[in-house]
């Protein structure tokens, strides 16, 4: 077996933080080596991940700063404080706008793209002609942040152990299942021998002193004598100490220890009003970073500390409407939907029923598995009338052009693709008669944007593309612009210009697994097989679960003859997803280009039994029959694909000569006649198949009519069949 197959990260197991270190080393520290402490409570999101980043980039910023410049976006998106260190950012109107015109968030698909970035800087540092191999070692990883357990999932599976060695110190049972899974995978688990023994505190001084030890942690002390001390105090003894270690903590000025320990201090502080403010900073930070696991976490917490009271309501509505955002952002629209219906049996204030309508409206077309158009249009209809009661008329005009950019969305899920465009288009005249050269520009952009995809998908793609430019000129540093005109040209057939858009988009982004999918299927439509490969490669590298890249990389290895590795991508997908039709039917055509027929005729059937719509699988399985000398099944099957697909010429062109191996001519030469007014690429084959089965049924006239038309066609591998039956036709 290969090193690759073989070498695995590590594992460490044990009850304490103590038994696991005596396994690891920490004191083993030195060039390349890194020790991390990765529990959530310190700094929140990307605690591990982040802490790395602030230990490597004012080195690499140094030695190395190109690579800063390519990776800026996840270095300051992991370790903010790095500011100070990195010269660049590349930011956009996302990035950069003021919480009042915040009304575009990012993808929860961000956070993958930024750990993915990360491990590319990572590798690349890794090289022996930078850092050589690295040694990462994550203390109390078990105990991490969503972000940072996405992250050693994927640094785990993608960094070989020889260039990236990754060590995981965890307690025995670990809650995240990505991180548990991915440990079992790649990491060989070391349990560590219990060595340590913590004796209770005896003396009252010492209890105190002991207190403190474990709050100064920030709780993530192991130490039962620290811990029992800590539990053995006053609640206002407790409290004093949880205030002074916030305080500290608050002087330092760092922007991650206010997503981390701060908040957990000031929660179980003296004051309920500092516990509020350290919750709501966080959460409006995690919302606009599309840290959404974070951002719900901080909103729950900081519902428990405040009521519907007119006192606490704006502060209760910013919790629970920025708790409900990131549930629909992580798929979860029925729990946000609850509690948008609990702050509206809680209030009349006409602010808060407003934003629920126009979000309930989303959650309805765009989030919701069980999409409702007519109950979206039902509540921005309630968003819209609530607006027009706006007594301030800037604000008035805003909401009402907000809103009906919500209802052009509506209208197009239900098909009104015309009034959609109306609603966008005057929502832009109103907003650039209103406002101010330089407001509101991120709204704006996205009406641009929006605009840009309607006019798309009618087809009028000059016109996409003019409003795709404008957008772009005012903010060129957003990959998804430059994958949305990428994506026009593509439809306009303009290839070369397509693949320059996704390529800048590339170059500009962290790792963006759709600007590599569609980059491959341009360069595969302009011939670029090698390159349409090496993308489809990469794409499956940081995404393995895209099916459909998987699919289309192994059509390629078909097309290529590399049947062996066609199929090893496609036993890899029914992996994942074993009634996958078009996966089932590619297997069939492996088999098939193997000449494994019962094999090839299995998997088709199979695909079939999926989606009884699948042309390709009948199209092959009837050719499939048909060699094995089985017409019958083959006009059976291609009866039963007309009937799902009744312009398919090729399904007509297909039974036709099974008919015709049948001797049923009439039969046949009406399937020829149906695939050639379908527009049939094969007309030239068909008009001679067409005039033998006519001369079958004593036609001659016609027969020699359709063989006429055969000749002029192009050269004829039929010449001398010809030319034995209608030598008069060889002759003109």
């Amino acid at each position: 077996m290969s090193m690759a197959q073989t070498q695995k990260h590590r594992w460490i197991t044990g009850q304490t933080h103590a038994d696991r270190e005596a396994v690891y080393g920490a004191g083993d520290a030195g060039q390349g080596v890194f020790f991390i402490e990765a529990h959530r409570q310190l700094r929140g999101p990307y605690t591990a991940a982040g802490e790395l980043l602030r230990q490597l980039i004012p080195t690499v910023q140094q030695r190395w700063p190109e690579l800063v410049e390519r990776h800026v976006v996840e270095i300051l998106s992991l370790a903010p404080e790095l500011r100070a260190v990195v010269p660049t950012s590349r930011e956009t109107l996302t990035s950069i706008a003021i919480p009042e015109e915040r009304t575009r968030f990012y993808a929860r698909a961000r956070t993958l793209r930024l750990t993915n970035g990360v491990i590319e800087l990572l590798k690349k540092l890794a090289d022996p002609a930078r850092m050589g191999p690295l040694k990462l070692v994550f203390e109390n990883a078990g105990d991490c942040e969503h972000l940072d357990g996405e992250f050693f999932a994927t640094i785990l599976r993608r960094a070989h152990p020889a260039q990236i060695e990754v060590t995981l110190s965890t307690k025995p049972e670990i809650e995240q299942e990505m991180v548990r899974e991915a440990l079992e995978k790649y990491a060989e688990r070391v349990e560590a021998p219990a060595t340590t023994q913590h004796q209770p505190a005896s003396i009252e001084t010492d209890v105190l002193a002991l207190a403190k030890r474990f709050v100064q942690s920030d709780g993530i002390s192991d130490r039962a004598e620290e811990i029992a001390a800590y539990e053995s105090l006053t609640e206002e003894q407790r409290q004093a100490l949880h205030d002074e270690r916030a305080d500290e903590l608050v002087a330092r000025d760092e922007v991650t220890l206010g997503l981390g320990a701060i908040p957990w201090h000031r929660e179980r502080g003296s004051s309920t009003k500092a516990a509020i403010l350290a919750l709501r900073t966080p959460l409006d930070y995690c919302l606009n970073m599309g840290f959404y696991e974070s951002c719900l976490d901080f909103g729950l917490r900081g519902r428990k500390f405040v009521d519907w009271s007119d006192e606490n309501l704006e502060m209760m509505w910013a919790f629970t409407t920025k708790s409900t955002n990131s549930l629909a952002a992580l798929g979860r629209a029925e729990e946000a939907e609850v509690l948008y219906n609990d702050a509206r049996a809680h209030t009349d204030n006409e602010v808060i029923l407003m934003q629920a309508a126009y979000a309930t409206s989303m959650l309805y077309t765009r989030h919701r598995q069980d999409r409702d158009h007519s109950t979206a249009r039902y509540w921005i209809n309630q968003a819209l009338d609530l607006a027009a009661k706006v007594s301030d008329e800037k604000g008035r005009i805003f909401r009402t052009v907000f809103y009906n950019n919500g209802l052009a969305l509506v209208e197009m899920h239900v098909g009104n693709i015309e009034e959609a465009l109306r609603l966008v288009t005057d929502g832009q005249a109103r907003l650039n008669e209103m406002l101010g050269e330089n407001e509101q520009m991120l709204h704006r952009s996205v009406l641009m944007n929006n605009k840009a995809h309607i006019l798309s998908a009618m087809k009028r793609y000059e016109e996409a593309l003019s409003e795709l430019n404008e957008v772009i000129a005012i903010d060129p540093n957003y990959p998804e612009y430059h994958f949305d005109r990428g994506n026009v040209f593509s439809k306009m057939d303009r290839l070369a210009e397509a693949i320059n858009d996704y390529t800048h988009g590339i170059e500009i982004s962290p790792p963006f697994p759709e600007l590599y999918y569609n980059r491959a299927a341009a360069y595969n439509r302009m011939g670029e097989t090698q390159k349409a490969l090496a993308d489809y490669s990469y794409l499956l590298e940081i995404e393995p679960t895209n099916l459909d890249g998987r699919l289309n990389r192994a059509t390629l290895y078909l097309e290529a003859g590399e049947t062996g590795a066609a199929r090893l991508d496609v036993e890899e997908g029914l992996a994942q997803d074993p009634q996958h039709a078009q996966l089932l039917c590619t297997l069939g055509l492996i088999e098939m280009a193997e000449e494994h027929p019962e094999a090839a005729e299995k998997a088709l059937r199979a695909a079939l039994a999926v989606d009884e719509t699948l042309l390709e699988a009948y199209a092959n399985l009837s050719v499939l029959l048909f060699e094995k000398e089985d017409a019958q099944g083959a006009v059976e099957v291609l009866t039963a694909a007309i009937q799902h697909h009744p312009q398919a010429a090729v399904l007509y062109f297909n039974r036709a000569w099974a008919l015709q191996a049948l001797e049923r001519y009439e039969e046949a030469a009406e399937d020829y006649t149906q695939a050639l007014e379908l527009g049939s690429e094969e007309a030239q084959e068909i008009y001679f198949q067409r005039g033998v089965c006519l001369l079958e049924l004593g036609l001659e006239e016609e027969a020699f009519a359709d063989w006429k038309r055969h000749l002029a066609s192009g050269e004829s591998p039929y010449l001398d069949t010809i030319q034995q039956v209608a030598p008069v036709l060889t002759n003109l």
